[in-house]
């Protein structure tokens, strides 16, 4: 079997494995680059159910940035506080709306350059921001999913560290038609089988076709992350 062939494979096997499993949280806001740019500056260092919690719960009360702006600061930081820092993050939704509203227009823009000027929104939330919101997959996002992943599986070196440089390699080894899911299909297949501290390896469906870099078998049918040895 060839790398390329390879590669193939374990998309494939992702693929059809994903149907049987749930969302990601930003699935909910396809084609919405409001809400998408919002929850994907609350879905940083924040797990997936809180991400969801805290958008919904802000969306419910505000869906634009007008009416957001309407809120109290109070009714904002009350609604985001599911996730981690919350305090700051309720801070930046406001500093979003007022910097969309006022050089914007009130409409959220399409460009990595223009994305990456808003408060609490990096490249990794810029590049979400375009793929969930506008559906431009220009990039892949990477997440700590995508990064843990993809070096388990020795599609990107593990010496590669930023997520820029991280896209790059992928980019370099994954067909483009394989962008556009890749960061969803890995957040699935973190959450339910590649394990940060304990991968299920005994039972992965991919385990033949995984090099298994930086994952120790600790005890029969057991692994284990080097990282947490």
């Amino acid at each position: 079997m060839t790398e390329a062939e390879r590669v193939r494979e374990i998309y494939k096997r992702i693929e059809q494995a994903a149907k049987d499993w749930p969302t990601t949280s930003l699935d909910y806001f396809q084609e919405e680059p409001f809400k998408a740019l919002i929850a994907g500056m609350l879905s940083a260092q924040t797990r997936e159910e809180q991400t969801l919690a805290a958008a919904q719960a802000l969306f419910a009360l505000a869906d634009s940035p007008d009416d957001m702006l309407k809120l109290t600061d109070e009714q904002i930081l009350q609604a985001v506080r599911p996730v981690s820092y919350f305090q700051s993050k309720a801070k930046y939704v406001r500093e979003i709306c007022q910097r969309l509203v006022e050089v914007y227009d009130g409409v959220v823009p399409h460009t990595l350059d223009d994305l990456i000027t808003f408060r609490g929104v990096g490249w990794k939330v810029a590049v979400l921001t375009l793929q969930v919101g506008f559906g431009i997959h220009d990039d892949i996002t990477v997440d700590v999913h995508v990064n843990r992943i993809s070096k388990r599986l020795g599609l990107v070196a593990p010496s590669v560290k930023q997520p820029a440089k991280i896209n790059e390699a992928l980019k370099l080894v994954l067909p483009r038609a394989f962008w556009a899911h890749w960061n969803s299909y890995m957040v699935q297949f973190g959450r339910e089988v590649c394990k940060p501290t304990y991968p299920q390896c005994a039972s992965c469906f991919l385990r033949d076709l995984c090099p298994q870099i930086g994952v120790v078998e600790v005890a029969p049918g057991r692994f284990k992350s080097e990282a947490y040895l």
